[in-house]
Parts: C-alpha cells; structure tokens; sequence
C-alpha cells in the first residue's frame, strides 16, 4: 500500500526541527495533533529525502514480536526476518516512487512506514502520464526484484517449493526451510523471506484496485486520460469502496484476516474521504477545482463530439474565407445561392 501524495498543510508543522527539550520532541512526533497520519519520528534522511516511521509502526512490531511467542504461533525466528525484509522492501518501493517522480519534474522529500506499508510524499507535475509513472515506480522496483530474489531463494534453499509456494499457506514453505535453528537455515528463512515479502508487494499493490493502494492510483491515472482528472478521481474512489467493502466481507468470513480487514477499513476510509473532498469543491464553489488544477479537466483532451464541432467550425471559417476572396477578386455578382446563404450565416453568427 503505497499511494504517491502531495504535500499536505499538516506537514508544515512537522518542519520544526529547531526546538529542543521535550517539547521540540514532542512536536517533532506528533506535529500539530490534529492528523494522526503525522504522528511518527524522523529515522535518517538522505539524497534529500526524509524516512519516518508512524508510531503505530513501532506498536505493530512489538505486537507481533509478542504474537509471535504465544502457542501455536510461528515463532520469532519466522516472523523476525519477515518483519526485517518487509520493511526493506517497503523502504525500496518507496524511494521507487520518489525516484520516478525526481525523473519527471516532480518533487518528492517524505517517505513514512507505517503498519500496513508506506506512504511517498510526491508531488509529480499535474498530467496523467507524470503521475501514472510515479505511481508505477514502487510496483517497478518489486518487478525487478522478482527474478533475482527467485533465482537466490533457489540458490540457498535448492528447493523449488520455496520459490514457487501456495500464497495462502506462506509458513508451510517456511516451516520447510527452517527444520532447525542453525546459522545457515536462519539465512536460508531471511532469503526466502525477502522472496515472500517482495511477492507479497507486488502481488497487493497491483491487484487490489482501491485507495491507497498503488492499483487504485493507476486506474485514476489511467482513467485521467480519458474522461479527465476530477471524473476520474470520483469513480476510482466508487470503484474503491466496493473493494473495501468486498474485502471486509472476506476478512469477517475467515478467521485470522485482522490484517485484511484493516486494510479495508482504511481504503474505505480514503475512497470515502475523496468522495467528500470532491463533492465539498464541487458544492462549494465549482472554480475552486479549476484554480487548484488549472489543466485538470482537460488534461484527457478535448472529446470526440468536441473535435468534431472544432473541425467543422474550421471548416466553415475556410468557406468563408474563400468566398470572402471571391468577392473581392470577381465582385457579389460572382457568388452562388449557396455561397450567399453560407455567407448569411455567417454574418449571422457573427
């Protein structure tokens, strides 16, 4: 779940890097307090690109660290090297989008891990295509990771199960591998774990169409050009919102989907939150949409209708001009009825 975003107003409190003691501390990691997306703390920054991880962050991993001792749990010597590739993985999706959006003209200063993901601060230029390949560009770094990451699970574990295993049974291919607790079969668990995880990425960002996954972005942008920006936005959210709720009723129907179901609460929550932004511009003032994005409803292009009617008002200027030369060159005289009536109408419009 990797939605590209643009720069938020609530982010401009998190530029408060100068404050000490606890309240500088305080500011730094939970912002204004209003949004609770903002709520993280700095990790390191590099090529001018700030890592953050969300409080919730820090909860989730302890949560499972603790899960993962229960009886009848995996155990911590699974789910520790998942937690570490997962998260390295989701740290190179991101900087995938914000490489991309760099490489379009576009800005991009913020990633933030949290649970369920990552969050790309970019704002690429307002077209389609801008914003289609910087939303292509985390799912881009999972495809190319793909093969390597197979080729290397094989190479370790000499086992095909491992690379090629039942999506929904994960932790009997896992189980396989680490028959025991030696240095060598941690290593072959924390490959295929790097395997799993890059699949697991690629898989759920390109096949669940729903804010603020990475396939919701790619329909909007895909539907950008060809019923404009604002359309587009409003049946990519409808369109999620079925998702979510058909998802929430596969995660209530099958025990142990908590995970499945939280994410589709919160892409419901955003496909719900876009349609309100949308009716709320609407409503309020309709030129407050076209202030914002200049080019965003016709970014697609004018429609078929409308490149017709400009072609056959092309037309008629051509007529006209021509009989306006017959005039002058041979006089009214020279004119035929028709000629006349196209010059009324002309005249007419005129």
């Amino acid at each position: 779940m990797t939605p590209t975003m643009p720069r938020e107003p609530w982010r401009e409190s998190l530029e408060d890097h100068d404050r000490g003691g606890w309240r500088g501390v305080m500011r730094r990691v939970f912002g204004d307090g209003e949004n609770p997306l903002a709520w993280g703390f700095g990790l390191y920054s590099a090529w001018g690109i700030r890592v953050r991880v969300h409080l919730l962050f820090v909860f989730y991993i302890v949560a499972e660290v603790i899960r993962s001792l229960l009886p009848d749990q995996p155990g911590l010597m699974y789910i520790a090297p998942l937690l570490i590739a997962l998260f390295g993985l989701v740290l190179l999706h991101e900087y995938g989008h914000c490489v991309v959006c760099r490489l379009v003209g576009g800005d991009a200063d913020e990633i933030l891990i949290w649970p369920l993901g990552g969050l790309a601060m970019c704002l690429p230029p307002h077209r389609w295509k801008a914003n289609l390949w910087t939303t292509a560009g985390g799912p881009l770094v999972n495809a190319i990771l793909l093969v390597p990451l197979g080729l290397l699970c094989y190479a370790v574990t000499h086992d095909l199960g491992a690379v090629i295993f039942n999506p929904f049974n994960p932790m009997l291919a896992a189980s396989a591998i680490a028959a025991s607790s030696s240095l060598l079969q941690m290593l072959k668990l924390f490959v295929w774990s790097l395997h799993y995880a890059n699949m697991l990425l690629l898989a759920f960002n390109l096949i669940v169409p729903m804010y603020p996954m990475d396939a919701g972005r790619l329909l909007q942008e895909v539907l950008w050009a060809k019923i404009g920006y604002r359309e587009s936005m409003r049946v990519a959210a409808i369109v999620g919102i079925a998702v979510a709720l058909f998802l929430a009723v596969i995660a209530i129907t099958f025990d142990g989907m908590q995970r499945l179901l939280a994410i589709a609460l919160l892409g419901g929550y955003v496909c719900f939150m876009e349609l309100r932004r949308l009716k709320f511009e609407a409503a309020e003032d309709p030129g407050v949409f076209a202030a914002a994005y200049p080019e965003a409803e016709d970014e697609a292009g004018p429609t078929r209708s409308e490149t017709r009617r400009q072609e056959r008002e092309a037309a008629e200027k051509a007529e006209v001009d021509r009989i306006l030369d017959k005039i002058s060159a041979s006089g009214m005289d020279s004119l035929s009825s028709k000629e006349k009536r196209t010059l009324e109408r002309a005249s007419g419009k005129g």
